[in-house]
């Protein structure tokens, strides 16, 4: 089972991996909103699963 310290983590390390993407390169832009909107997504997701529980 999955700690509420390790979602944590989890959502703290998609939201800065999506920080440090969006701070790259103009010309893979639209490529790294797209992975930006997937992790975040995905966590608000599993976050919301979980809690629905």
């Amino acid at each position: 089972m999955l700690t509420k310290a390790t979602v944590i983590t989890v959502l703290v390390f998609a939201v800065a991996a999506g920080i440090w993407l969006n701070n790259t390169a103009w010309r893979n832009r639209k490529l790294f909103w797209q992975l930006q909107a997937a992790l975040i997504g995905g966590g608000v997701g599993f976050v919301t699963g979980r809690l629905s529980r």
